[in-house]
């Protein structure tokens, strides 16, 4: 997975991968709630903002790999810099799991296009009267012609065999 420019070894569809960053969040979450009574925005901002950015980072660490962290340029300090990061995070992890989704159902998506399309707007009494005057079906005589005089000839066979027996 490509963040920010620089490649991980993480992936949306490998299923280790998934339940260690599961893991990660699980842990990162109980330490939030553990350790985030002492950092609060009212008694001591800086320190809640670093705090915030010390479990995003580690986060980053247990998910993508030791070190991650410092890659994609987090230091602890700047939280606007972790909110950058972790919308780039998410953002990969969605086009990873929308190209995949692209691959699996194909066709779904021209379907659905191809649904819409022929599916026509409902028409009022009025409408439908007006588009059957203006389009009125095509009726090929001949072929009615031809069906009446082979069914006339059927029932006449039928009712000579009839006759007969």
């Amino acid at each position: 997975m490509i963040i920010n420019g620089i490649d991980f070894d993480f992936s949306t569809l490998n299923a280790n991968d998934v339940d260690r960053m599961l893991a990660a969040q699980t842990r990162q979450q109980e330490r939030a709630r553990t350790e985030g009574s002492r950092y609060t925005p009212e008694s001591d901002y800086p320190a809640w903002l670093r705090f915030q950015c010390r479990i995003f980072m580690d986060y980053l660490d247990e998910v993508l790999g030791e070190g991650a962290s410092e890659k994609l340029g987090l230091d602890g300090s700047n939280f606007s810099t972790c909110l950058t990061v972790s919308k780039a995070f998410a953002e990969a992890m969605a086009a990873e799991k929308a190209s995949v989704s692209a691959l699996i159902h194909p066709t779904e998506e021209r379907a659905q296009v191809s649904a819409a399309q022929a599916i026509p707007a409902p028409m009022n009494r009025e409408q439908r009267r007006a588009a059957v005057k203006a389009h009125p079906a095509v009726v090929d005589f001949r072929a009615q012609e031809a069906a009446k005089a082979a069914r006339r000839a059927q029932l006449k066979a039928e009712l000579e065999a009839l006759d007969n027996a």
